[in-house]
């Protein structure tokens, strides 16, 4: 199936709660992917990431890429955030080709140690507000309102030794929010949480999207996670990757519903992935 582009759309279940809104698709598209190649020197050597990725993110919409380790999820998003310029093919967002690293892309990683030790969450999240131009009481006003939005109200004056996995992602999402982006950019940022954990924050991540209206382009090694968070799957395959397919799963019900099951195991066999213990609930 390899370079096959597929999208199923055909589906009239009622849509996923946390998708109800959907994303804005009478526009032209907030970002445009077309037939990128990357590739990075690594000592001597150049390797080839990324032989041919194609796809878009509509505003406001939520699209998961998904793929075996090495197939260079990472390294397009970092092409995305202007981390890394491709060899051919182009990278357009709101209109522009300019890619370079910006607020309207806030990137929110995996790794915990994203935030300043020596901050509280408020300066973590005061902190970018500034550097992008707020004045002090305008940026002291937006990062309260978005730690109060992730729940870490209590917690403003902690410093990030003081809290757990889960709470310093929930900062580094207020931060990312605070700048009112466009799209937020994210690496599997629940990828080192807990499964309790990791569960309520993709359902925290679902209501902040929709109330923020910011799309998402957020990499995974989890189908159950593209599942339940995403719009659409970009799904990739080979080393260097290629887009096997673009699958719509916006009609999903949840774990519940018989086409999730069935699309799961669609998406098990174009990553030619064993099958996962399926899930025996919602989110």
């Amino acid at each position: 199936m390899k370079n096959q582009q597929s999208d199923v759309s055909s589906r009239s279940q009622p849509d996923v709660k946390a998708k109800e809104d959907g994303p804005v698709t009478s526009s032209a598209p907030l970002l445009s992917v077309e037939h990128v190649k990357i590739s990075y020197r690594l000592k001597n050597t150049l390797v080839q990431a990324v032989d041919d990725a194609t796809f878009t993110v509509m505003p406001e919409e939520k699209v998961m890429l998904i793929g075996p380790s090495g197939c260079g999820k990472s390294t397009i998003l970092k092409a995305v955030a202007g981390f890394i310029e491709p060899v051919s093919g182009r990278i357009s967002f709101a209109g522009s080709t300019n890619i370079t690293p910006g607020p309207d892309r806030a990137v929110v990683f995996q790794e915990f140690d994203q935030l300043f030790p020596w901050r509280t969450v408020l300066d973590n999240v005061v902190y970018p507000l500034r550097v992008t131009g707020r004045s002090k009481p305008e940026a002291m006003a937006q990062a309260t309102t978005f730690i109060e939005m992730v729940g870490l109200g209590p917690a403003r004056t902690r410093f990030p030794h003081q809290l757990s996995g889960g709470m310093k992602q929930r900062v580094a999402i207020a931060r990312a929010l605070a700048l009112g982006p466009p799209m937020l950019l994210m690496d599997e940022p629940f990828g080192s949480l807990d499964a309790i954990t990791r569960t309520r924050l993709q359902g925290d991540l679902n209501r902040l999207a929709e109330r923020a209206k910011v799309a998402l382009l957020f990499v995974t090694h989890s189908i159950d996670e593209a599942l339940l968070l995403g719009h659409r799957v970009v799904v990739l395959q080979g080393a260097p990757s290629t887009v096997a397919a673009v699958v719509d799963v916006r009609d999903i019900n949840g774990p519940d519903d018989p086409h999730y099951r069935s699309i799961r195991r669609s998406l098990e066999d174009l990553l030619g992935a064993p099958g996962e213990e399926e899930p025996d609930g919602g989110n």
